[in-house]
């Protein structure tokens, strides 16, 4: 998602994790008190001392891009921490948006849209068809220095073009292999693996080794080649839209000196 920004305090972190219990009478008195209005300023809603309204906030949240985005992500302890700290991060710029408005925002762009998501799929789902063109289909996918420099700042940058790229020749195919007909596809944004969303997890863990040198703004996708009804296969990772067209710069985190 686009929420992003500074932090909450790790004494309220803490304590989002380790609710106690509480009985009846408790429970209607803490009811009364928690809670949140998502149409209320943004920042009126974080500094309220109140664990369980920030935890109602972040499920909220989670709840309403799901619905949203109509993809669901288990609402744990960890991904709450994440979540409430993004939702700082964004509130940090502008106070007075609501949280509505915050996470209307993080929708996901509309399905035509050039790096979106069923953009990739539509041009993954060409190395699927019977009489698929692979080697051209690959070239199309090779980086220029300029796309890998769109993408991360130097020394990462420079180490790459100089180490990755020459691999790059006539004859690379990124082909499925036989018998893999379908595609798994995930797709995030550089904003959302720098601020440690939760779709960081399916990306290779490599990943958080080059997150500083990451340029924000910047569609990602990892993908695999799988047969029907199956969760393995060929997997690829670092299919980016920079310059107005995907490219392929595979396992960065291989260039660190």
């Amino acid at each position: 998602m686009g929420i992003s920004g500074r932090g909450l305090s790790g004494v309220l972190l803490a304590a989002a994790i380790a609710l106690p219990a509480v009985g009846p009478a408790a429970a209607q008195d803490s009811n009364a008190q928690s809670g949140f209005d998502p149409r209320e300023p943004c920042a009126k809603v974080l500094e309220r001392d109140d664990v369980l309204g920030k935890v109602m906030l972040a499920s909220w949240v989670y709840g309403y891009l799901a619905a949203a985005q109509g993809a669901q992500r288990p609402v744990d302890t960890a991904n709450i921490r994440v979540m409430l700290r993004n939702i700082s991060k964004a509130c940090a710029t502008n106070g007075e948006r609501s949280v509505l408005s915050l996470v209307q925002a993080s929708r996901p762009a509309p399905a035509s849209q050039p790096g979106s998501q069923a953009d990739a799929r539509a041009m993954l789902e060409r190395f699927l068809a019977p009489d698929a063109d692979i080697a051209a289909l690959s070239q199309v996918l090779f980086p220029s220095a300029a796309d890998v420099r769109a993408l991360y700042r130097d020394p990462l940058a420079s180490q790459i073009v100089r180490d990755l790229l020459p691999r790059f020749k006539p004859g690379v195919r990124f082909s499925p292999k036989p018998g893999q007909d379908s595609l798994i596809v995930a797709h995030a944004t550089t904003d959302q693996l720098i601020d440690g969303d939760a779709v960081l997890r399916d990306f290779p863990g490599g990943y958080k080794e080059v997150l500083s040198y990451m340029n924000r703004g910047i569609p990602i996708v990892r993908f695999k080649f799988v047969e029907n009804g199956k969760t393995t296969g060929l997997a690829f990772d670092g299919l980016v839209f920079v310059n107005g067209h995907w490219v392929l710069i595979p396992k960065p985190w291989r260039y660190l000196e």
